[in-house]
């Protein structure tokens, strides 16, 4: 039986694919289950600046922005982001003086909140670190994303074995505190922040909001998520970048709409004081800005829109040449 040219060439295009479509799926599986590496890194005048991931999390509406929760979700949803959960990520920072590894915030580690966190040692060594590298752990406050990477799963053993601990005299006096479990909610989980507490307090070193951690990163005040807050201010040369901890927390809700409240905030009213100075002075001092919670790498300028403000994530950087912020003449 004859067999036209239209049906040949189809039988022979179905065959090819047939042929070659079992050796590419017998690899897409594997190569699916292997992690994207989670770190980014650049260079900020003469200090080596590496981003890495400790996962993410994800809450409601409801926990993050209380009575607002319907109107954030017709902005996340308007700007094409996930509103149901809303999902945070955790970009801890490591900073490399030369002198110094300064790690800023440890993550959440491994199981203790939710199963999406725990990268942060897996993500350091793909960056080329080991846990017992690290010279200081510099906390901008004691939530649970912040602290609870420093120790195992267990909260029995800590995680950096060199490491100096460093976080203001006010966040430790607080959560420090025997009768914290009345002041806070369940929902902070001080019991378990406590036992970190203890298990870092012999290496830990308390200052002043203002004071500089090690040549080149000095914090600053910004009381009121809790209440010993700090931010961290990294300069090299003419290079500088400000380092959020949670002032903001997300791209949209944190700059359109930054006097609405966070659920997270201990003060509320200082709290969101505190977020408008912060956007002020970004964008004011045109500088770049690394955000814990934003979207992976976390870098990015602040602009005044309105009476509001913009967040304009950086160019991705694929040498560590100086990654540069604008300022104004």
């Amino acid at each position: 039986m004859m067999m036209n040219r239209r049906v040949f060439s189809t039988a022979l295009l179905a065959g090819a694919a047939a042929a070659v479509a079992p050796t590419a799926l017998a690899h897409a599986p594997e190569a699916g289950k292997r992690a994207q590496s989670g770190f980014y890194r650049f260079k900020l005048g003469t200090i080596e600046v590496t981003v890495v991931s400790d996962g993410t999390l994800a809450f409601p509406a409801e926990t993050l922005w209380g009575d607002r929760a319907e109107d954030a979700r017709g902005l996340l949803t308007s700007t094409f982001h996930t509103p149901r959960p809303v999902g945070l990520q955790i970009n801890t920072v490591l900073v490399n003086t030369g002198d110094k590894l300064v790690l800023i915030d440890a993550g959440c580690g491994v199981d203790k909140f939710q199963n999406t966190t725990g990268g942060l040692l897996g993500n350091l060594a793909a960056a080329g670190y080991a846990p017992g590298d690290i010279d200081i752990v510099l906390f901008t406050h004691f939530h649970f994303d912040h602290l609870w990477g420093i120790s195992d799963g267990k909260n029995a053993s800590l995680l950096f074995p060199s490491a100096e601990f460093v976080a203001s005299e006010a966040e430790f006096a607080f959560w420090s505190d025997p009768e914290l479990p009345s002041k806070v909610s369940a929902k902070q989980q001080p019991v378990v922040t406590q036992t970190n507490l203890k298990l870092a307090s012999p290496r830990l070193r308390q200052i002043k909001a203002g004071a500089e951690v090690v040549p080149g990163v000095t914090t600053f005040d910004t009381a009121g998520h809790t209440p010993g807050h700090i931010s961290v201010h990294i300069s090299s040369g003419s290079e500088e970048m400000l380092l959020t901890g949670d002032v903001v927390v997300d791209s949209e809700v944190s700059f359109l709409h930054p006097e609405w409240l966070f659920g997270f905030d201990i003060d509320v009213p200082m709290g969101t004081k505190a977020r408008m100075a912060f956007l002020d002075r970004a964008a004011a001092d045109k500088a770049l800005v690394s955000s814990y919670h934003l979207p992976f790498p976390g870098f990015g300028h602040v602009v005044r829109e309105g009476s509001a403000y913009r967040w304009l994530p950086a160019d991705w950087q694929w040498t560590t040449a100086p990654q540069r912020g604008f300022r104004a003449a």
